[in-house]
């Protein structure tokens, strides 16, 4: 006994702690509450607040891709199960915290249709909206033309227009509608089948109700004119553009000086698809096709060709069309002017 005992005397009487377990990253720890309390509404609150801070630029660099998948998929599960508003704002506002739409494309489709589902009543929380809808349009920028015809089958185009006609009914031109003009700039461009729902949803009579209502917000004309020059790309759609009412709008916003030349120069690019169809299309007497034309030189001759625009495009397909033809050499003088543009002040 004394022999076993001898070696017990080198022994702390008070043994050290084990040593500490590493510590669990604390959105980790969000991550699960999130996922074991979905109904809790004081923890739902607290806990997408919480994923909000913990996601934004500054704990980016400490992220993996499969770390913030899984705040994505948390994120979306709240915006599915708990409606209530703050919970509402607190997702969209991180979702704002990731590259959009790269870091969103794995869940495209699925996020679009939350957002939406958010857009769709009548009225709606004002800040939510205006979120749900940047949103909407920074994801259908930059995608491939298959994510915006997917993401226009969802009732994406309706559900924009719906939204310009509550503020119209209220007299309102604010962020939410300049936002929504311009989502339906980007799902349009270079898509057909967007482009003809936008007419079919009566996009035209929006189009000149806001013209009207707010005649001098420069921004608000430049998406919608920009958005009207991707229908008119569209051959099949431009004879639902040749009309008295519609060709006098956009002769008269030749003249317009909104927004630098954008205005003017987006109302000369609707007119010179328009042109290049061929004089046998205009069946109307009044504006004579003559006038137009001559208006648009004008136009063209007055714009600074050194002058920076606010346009990205991801094709010059549409411009590079109008060159080779006789019909219409105005077209072709307006395709020429925004090449030599684009190529020599934007040379990257």
């Amino acid at each position: 006994l004394k022999e076993l005992r001898r070696p017990l005397q080198f022994l702390p009487l008070h043994p050290p702690p084990p040593p500490p377990l590493p510590p669990i990253p604390a959105k980790k720890l969000v991550i699960a509450a999130l996922k074991c309390h979905k109904y809790d509404k004081s923890i739902q609150v607290t806990g997408s607040a919480a994923l909000y801070y913990l996601t934004n630029t500054e704990y980016r660099c400490d992220q993996s891709v499969r770390l913030r998948r899984e705040v994505i998929q948390v994120v979306l599960n709240g915006m599915e199960q708990y409606q209530e508003v703050t919970v509402q704002r607190n997702c969209c506002l991180t979702l704002c915290n990731f590259t959009i739409p790269e870091e969103l494309e794995f869940q495209y489709r699925r996020v679009n249709q939350l957002l939406l589902k958010i857009l769709e009543p009548a009225r709606q929380d004002e800040s939510i909206q205006r979120i749900a809808v940047h949103l909407c349009n920074a994801l259908v920028c930059q995608v491939d033309n298959q994510h915006k015809e997917a993401v226009g089958k969802m009732g994406f185009v309706k559900t924009m227009l719906n939204l310009i006609q509550k503020k119209l009914q209220d007299r309102v031109c604010d962020q939410v509608m300049e936002f929504s003009w311009s989502a339906l700039w980007n799902i349009t461009d270079e898509t057909p089948d967007n482009c003809q729902m936008f007419l079919n949803c009566q996009g035209m009579r929006l189009f000149l109700e806001c013209l009207e209502e707010f005649p001098d917000k420069q921004e608000l004309h430049r998406n919608m004119l920009g958005l009207l020059g991707n229908v008119a790309e569209v051959r099949a759609l431009r004879p639902q553009l040749l009309t008295p009412q519609f060709i006098t709008v956009f002769t008269d916003l030749l003249d317009s000086k909104a927004d630098g030349i954008e205005v003017s120069y987006n109302a000369c690019g609707v007119l010179s698809h328009i042109m290049f169809d061929g004089s046998e299309v205009w069946s109307m007497e009044e504006p004579p096709r003559a006038r137009v034309m001559e208006k648009m030189w004008d136009a063209i001759q007055s714009w600074d060709v050194s002058s920076r625009r606010n346009i990205n495009y991801r094709s010059f397909e549409p411009i590079l069309r109008l060159l080779p033809q006789s019909v219409s050499p105005v077209s072709q003088h307006w395709a020429t002017w925004a090449l030599y543009n684009l190529v020599s002040v934007y040379r990257e």
